[in-house]
């Protein structure tokens, strides 16, 4: 995992994270529509170069239009463990 990944549209394939932030208040509520709220653990399905950023939580997948996920700052985060994932 890139331990430097700053925000979502900078994830790579298969990264799992903590959503730590928004750049302000409009990309905060257009975030948490899509229920990806401060410390959400999401994981990055396919990180699209030039497009989306698409994202899963809870067996969700959701994808995040590209400026939006430059606007969302989140970090490293370890994979739940087997028995958070099929509570979750």
């Amino acid at each position: 995992m890139n331990d430097k990944v700053r925000t979502l549209a900078e994830a790579k394939d298969g990264d799992w994270l903590i959503v730590t932030g928004t750049s302000d208040n409009d990309v905060k509520w257009q975030a948490l529509r899509f229920g990806i709220g401060e410390g959400s653990l999401i994981q990055v399905q396919k990180n699209i170069p030039k497009g989306p950023v698409i994202i899963s939580k809870k067996h969700v997948e959701i994808a995040i239009g590209r400026e939006l996920a430059k606007s969302v700052t989140v970090d490293p985060a370890q994979p739940p463990s087997a028995k958070q994932k099929s509570d979750g």
